[in-house]
């Protein structure tokens, strides 16, 4: 008797029906790329849902006080996604004027929003300001400065956090890794910033300091830097006569995207941080703070699939089998960034048994542009369609249009339906990419 597939990387949903084809939520893959194209991004609904109300059941049990979630916004949002995290009761971290807006369009409560950027501009300061957000994530002691100056002349305290770094090193790779101290992101402990940061806005009428904040880095495995920046935190509030009402150690913990990763159970992480966050306000006698996680990855990859089909292969003299999909770098840049790890199954025939070893390459004019270096497929042919798992983060957010590749269109998947949360770019929609010629540029 044949094993079981193992769709564990796929979304919730995902199944094989008797076709063979993969499904989710009960879709069959191909009439969705037959209907919608390819490039394709598919969202689960059922699976952002349990991993949401996971995370909200083990804070419940882990922590005595209040609590938020906060999705990071940068790891994919538009409108209509937005809407059904707002519509769950999440809150969101921004990072720019764009995602202020989108959240407000969205529908989120102004007291969950959380401003963050390590250079944040004037407007997105003032937009801040004017939606009385929860918390204005300060940077540094010059955007400080030039905050309380904007909150006086509107005559509008700031409600604001600090975002502490505890110069820690972590496990991941060195570009999301934030918490170093040689990091661009925070208030520094080390060289004194982050106490005369908290000086600074406890003296100030126009600033009402109201929580710290850190943020270690992403795929984070190990939960012991998550206890050692709570007790930084802590420590350097303590020290400067500092309550806080609301603590963030950010998110950051790891999802599996391959196999061969760690388990992404998020118990270890809760557990640690409320461990932590509870022996902190027993040793300075504090009242428990309301706990902000941010999670964003951890929330969103695996409810999300990428679809390509399969155009041209070759073998280089090396030996190397080369299969070319329609998409790649421009709308899944993580692996030239990040030397991200990926899996694929043939949507065709997900249960087939993998026989063939190959390079996933994609379409663009550049060497790195590969999306797997190595993975062992059926036989594949022109026109097959390959399904990408953990595909739901920081890919469509960080998508671009390298060679004029158009952006894919992204769906909401539910048992029984679907929506178009965006849709893919067309070359002859009017203002894309260029103006029309002879056209003014207006600023």
């Amino acid at each position: 008797m044949k094993e079981k597939v193992d769709l564990s990387l796929f979304p919730v949903t995902a199944g094989i029906n008797s076709l063979g084809h993969l499904t989710v939520a009960g879709h069959d893959l191909t009439a969705l790329a037959e209907t919608y194209d390819t490039p394709l991004y598919l969202y689960d609904g059922a699976t952002i849902r349990g991993q949401l109300d996971r995370l909200k059941s083990l804070i419940k049990t882990c922590y005595p006080g209040e609590a938020t979630v906060a999705y990071a916004s940068k790891a994919y949002f538009s409108r209509a996604f937005a809407a059904k995290l707002a519509a769950l009761g999440a809150g969101s971290d921004v990072v720019s004027l764009g995602e202020i807006h989108v959240a407000q369009k969205a529908g989120f409560r102004p007291e969950v929003i959380h401003l963050h950027g390590n250079n944040k501009s004037e407007a997105e300061l003032r937009a801040a300001l004017e939606w009385n957000i929860q918390a204005i994530v300060v940077d540094s002691l010059d955007e400080l400065a030039f905050l309380e100056t904007l909150a006086a002349a509107q005559k509008r305290p700031a409600r604001i956090w600090l975002r502490i770094t505890p110069g820690l090193n972590v496990n991941t790779h060195p570009h999301i890794a934030t918490s170093h101290s040689d990091s661009k992101f925070g208030l520094h402990i080390q060289n004194g910033e982050a106490a005369e940061a908290i000086r600074r806005a406890l003296a100030s009428p126009w600033l009402k300091l109201a929580g710290l904040h850190t943020h270690l880095g992403s795929q984070i495995f190990d939960a012991e830097p998550y206890q050692q920046a709570i007790s930084a935190l802590c420590e350097v509030a303590a020290a400067n006569n500092f309550i806080p009402e609301e603590i963030s150690p950010g998110g950051g913990w790891g999802v599996r995207y391959t196999d061969a990763d760690s388990s992404d159970d998020a118990d270890l992480w809760v557990h640690t941080v409320a461990d932590a966050l509870q022996e902190a306000c027993s040793r300075y006698k504090w009242p428990f703070p309301r706990l902000v996680l941010e999670p964003g990855r951890w929330l969103v990859a695996r409810a999300g699939v990428a679809v390509y089909t399969v155009g041209s292969q070759k073998t280089t003299p090396s030996g190397t089998h080369l299969v070319a999909i329609d998409g790649g770098l421009a709308d899944n840049p993580r692996v030239a960034l990040y030397n991200a790890h990926y899996t694929a199954r043939v949507v065709q025939r997900a249960g087939a048994d993998p026989t063939e070893k190959v390079r996933v390459v994609g379409k663009f004019c550049e060497t790195g542009d590969v999306l797997i270096p190595e993975l062992l497929l059926p036989p594949v042919k022109r026109g097959d369609l390959l399904a990408t798992p953990v595909s739901g983060a920081y890919q469509l957010s960080m998508a671009s249009n390298y060679n004029y590749a158009a952006r894919p269109t992204a769906l909401w998947l539910e048992e029984g339906s679907l929506e178009v949360m965006q849709t893919r770019e067309q070359p002859d929609q009017p203002g894309w990419l260029v103006c029309k010629p002879n056209q003014e540029f207006i600023k």
